[in-house]
């Protein structure tokens, strides 16, 4: 045959003597495919033994590939793909916890301290970078020994932690701040406005950036001699409210909330000075402020639609109600039962007193007095009603929580000993410390029954610039030292507080802030268990 004649040339036995195989049987070569039409007969070459062999008319099947898979097998491969890659994903998008680089825990108490500053009061929340919880912000005031030019500022404190999340560091003192009004940028998040005699700016709470000041329509200069504003409607159609405060003393300044350009000075006639501008409560669209003129001082109230028309017309006469009812501002409410506050100010040798009225009466419950003392004002709490609480609380699910300054009669002149404590800038000035007893009182109570209970008592070292009674810690600066917050967003109740002391240290006083957040609803029950 042709074909055995054409194979002949490709293979040929070995004999024995030179072959590995235990026999000298031929091997012969079937054709697999009776088909084949190739395009060129000399395009298949086969070489062996170095000479090219023409394969001319034989049919030769070559087998290519795999077969093809069936439908469970192509099912079955799809997903030990998927397999392979989905534990990748698990652990990259769905088991990692995006807060801290931790799961999410529940809040501890805390205590974090701060050398050579003075923390003064609000305190406030403020958002931060990790959503699961809200960050405290607060001003602060450098110590009277601190060598740092900008020694004063606003502090951010982490509120699962107490570390610092931002430290927004100046020149001059800060004198007010309120980091619960107004989103200046537009991305979400309320901005602290902090007011100094150098004017006002807008402080982003994520970053701790200033994001303006405030200045003159033409942008040539800050404007100082403002008092804290108020947020208004969105007069100029920018997207973002604007404020509204009191400048120099005696007119009305329109700023926008947007980038602190002053928008229009809206006058005040009939009043020879104005102050403490501020919205009534329950009614966002009515606005009140003292009215000084011919040695008398009034309430007036105004409503927003009167300072639209101002800020449209420079001309118009704003339209006020005169408000003669005495408002008592130093009483607190809790659940149905009031507090009421009485200080003797700046007068540290005399008493202040304390009284728990009923809600509909000026009956007295329960009164408390206190020598050479001051009170801060007290921060009302409410816990949800449940019957583990009620068991635990024995019912008081509503109270006050105050803070008491208690003055003792000694006081001592300082003797610095090097450059670092704190001593006179010149032979005339001298600093003189004294001890104040900071007590921490809860109040609570139900239907029929008042309990006190003595949360913390700490010793503070207070040293003041005796001719000029500029104290640090300031007892001023401590009135709002204390806040009842829901931090983590759990709908539980926690207890934020500071308090500043100088120390003595190797022969130098130090002065040391310290802030604290407490559980209050799992440390109140174990409160009245070591009562």
């Amino acid at each position: 045959m042709k074909m055995a004649h054409s194979m002949q040339g490709i293979y040929s036995p070995l004999p024995q003597s030179i072959s590995d195989s235990d026999s000298e049987k031929e091997i012969s070569m079937e054709p697999l495919c009776t088909k084949y039409e190739p395009k060129n007969k000399y395009e298949n070459v086969y070489r062996q033994n170095g000479h090219g062999v023409q394969l001319e008319d034989d049919v030769i099947k070559i087998k290519r590939g795999a077969s093809k898979m069936s439908t469970a097998r192509k099912i079955a491969f799809v997903s030990s793909i998927i397999l392979c890659f989905l534990p990748i994903i698990i652990f990259l998008w769905v088991l990692p916890c995006t807060e801290l680089h931790t799961c999410p825990v529940k809040i501890l108490n805390w205590k974090y301290q701060q050398s050579e500053i003075e923390l003064k009061g609000p305190i406030y929340l403020v958002n931060g970078v990790y959503k699961s919880n809200y960050n405290l912000a607060v001003m602060y005031k450098g110590s009277f020994n601190s060598p740092k030019a900008l020694k004063n500022g606003v502090i951010s404190f982490m509120g699962l932690t107490g570390s610092v999340a931002w430290d927004f560091q100046q020149e001059v003192e800060p004198l007010k701040i309120d980091c619960g009004s107004i989103d200046t940028n537009g991305d979400g998040n309320l901005d602290c406005l902090l007011l100094d005699k150098k004017g006002l700016k807008a402080i982003e709470t994520i970053s701790g950036q200033a994001l303006w000041h405030a200045h003159s329509a033409e942008e040539k200069a800050l404007i100082s001699n403002l008092d804290m504003p108020v947020v208004i409607t969105d007069l100029n159609k920018d997207g973002i409210a604007e404020l509204l405060c009191i400048f120099d003393k005696t007119s009305m300044l329109v700023l926008s909330g947007k980038t602190g350009r002053a928008l229009a000075n809206i006058q005040v006639r009939h009043c020879e000075q104005i102050k403490d501008l501020c919205k009534i409560d329950g009614s966002p669209e009515i606005f009140s402020y003292y009215c000084i003129a011919n040695s008398s001082m009034d309430l007036h109230h105004a409503s927003l639609s009167e300072i639209e028309k101002s800020f449209a017309n420079p001309q118009y006469v704003m339209k006020v109600t005169i408000i003669n009812e005495y408002q008592e501002t130093d009483i607190y409410t809790a659940g149905n039962r009031r507090l009421r506050i009485n200080n003797s100010i700046y007068c540290t040798e005399c008493k202040s007193f304390m009284s728990l009225m009923g809600m509909d009466s000026n009956e007295v419950l329960k009164s408390w007095s206190f020598p050479n003392a001051f009170i801060m004002n007290p921060k009302p709490f409410s816990f949800k009603p449940s019957e583990t609480k009620r068991a635990q609380l024995k019912g008081h699910l509503n109270g006050f929580i105050v803070k008491i300054w208690q003055w003792s009669e000694h006081y001592r002149r300082l003797r610095p000993v090097n450059k670092r404590s704190v001593q006179p800038t010149n032979s005339s000035e001298a600093f003189f410390s004294t001890e104040v007893s900071e007590r921490v009182v809860l109040i609570t109570f139900n239907e029929t029954d008042v309990q006190v209970i003595n949360a913390s008592f700490t010793e503070i070292n207070q040293v003041c610039r005796m001719e000029e009674t500029n104290c640090q810690p300031d007892v001023e600066n401590q009135r709002d030292s204390l806040l009842v917050a829901d931090i983590e967003h759990d709908s539980s109740t926690e207890l934020v507080s500071f308090y500043s002391s100088y120390t003595k240290r190797g022969g130098d006083w130090h002065l040391t802030s310290y802030v604290k957040v407490l559980r209050l609803e799992e440390e109140l029950p174990k409160l009245y268990a070591a009562k």
